[in-house]
């Protein structure tokens, strides 16, 4: 079990969201988004990995990964905030003129 998603209080061994109206599985496809955004995160996010991995371009990526934070609130609410912090920052458009970069410092010139 992957540990910063909560396991289910049931015994049948599956990982699924628990509320008050249902409950909806976690495919292995999202556990393995979910896996790749954890492992990824704090290089930038892996663009470069996305399509090979998953088939999918990065902003389609991004977009389901967000979908599934809002969904699925069986992810540790300290990952589900810095993966969507990293989903917002890469659905944003790049202002004209500005380079995306994920450093910290700027290069000095």
């Amino acid at each position: 079990m992957t540990p910063w998603v909560r396991p289910c209080n049931t015994t049948h061994g599956r990982t699924h969201t628990q509320t008050k109206e249902r409950k909806t599985p976690v495919t292995n496809e999202e556990l393995a988004m979910l896996e790749f955004a954890v492992k990824w995160a704090p290089f930038g996010g892996g663009d470069e990995h996305i399509l090979p991995e998953f088939g999918v371009f990065p902003n389609v990526f991004y977009r389901r990964l967000q979908r599934l934070l809002r969904h699925h609130p069986t992810v540790n609410d300290s990952v589900r905030l810095r993966l969507d912090e990293l989903c917002t920052t890469k659905l944003t458009p790049a202002r004209p003129g500005r380079r995306k970069s994920h450093a910290r410092a700027r290069a000095v010139h």
